[in-house]
């Protein structure tokens, strides 16, 4: 492949996102599909470009449910990733991964909030109005749900994802011991 063509490839959306995200490890194409902002097809695709330029390689893993296709880099892709890494351009795609996901959170924070309010103006408007009437809320109450703090939320969210860790059986060996090699 000549410089001309993996300059192509690497110019082509999400390419050299791939090769930082599968870095020095290997990846599904679940995995990449969630991590890189770019469509599933437009991950296939690079995914299968970068296969044919000889920068990704694929392996196919046995899982309970079948096989799974891995990728990971081969020299030349590892070379390219040592580049990104030195130039700062791996931390800049992380960099504006996480705001991207900053700006999905904020966005559907507003979404709901949006949401409770107009729920709350139907409720409103679908209730008699309490007009030249006083009413009288408890301390604290308030008609406009309170958002929960980001440290709950944070919180939330690692119960919930710990509650999902199964804990890891170690396999034993014909012979009955434990699984440790010799």
């Amino acid at each position: 492949m000549g410089l001309d063509e993996l300059e192509a490839f690497l110019r082509k959306k999400g390419a050299a996102e791939l090769i930082t995200e599968i870095g020095m490890e290997t990846a599904t194409f679940n995995a990449l599909a969630d991590a890189v902002a770019v469509s599933g097809s437009t991950v296939s695709s690079r995914l299968s470009e970068g296969v044919e330029r000889e920068v990704f390689t694929v392996s196919h893993k046995p899982t309970e449910h079948g096989t799974e296709k891995r990728y990971a880099l081969t020299i030349l892709g590892r070379r390219i990733y040592d580049w990104a890494a030195k130039t700062e351009f791996e931390r800049k795609v992380r960099e504006l991964r996480r705001v991207q996901h900053e700006r999905e959170t904020a966005f559907e924070r507003m979404v709901g909030k949006l949401n409770r309010d107009m729920e709350i103006r139907k409720m409103v408007t679908d209730s008699e109005p309490v007009e030249d009437q006083d009413v009288d809320l408890p301390e604290g109450a308030s008609l406009v749900p309170k958002m929960a703090s980001e440290e709950k939320l944070r919180e939330a969210k690692h119960k919930r994802m710990e509650a999902n860790l199964e804990p890891i059986e170690e396999l034993e060996d014909a012979d009955g011991t434990g699984g440790g090699s010799d």
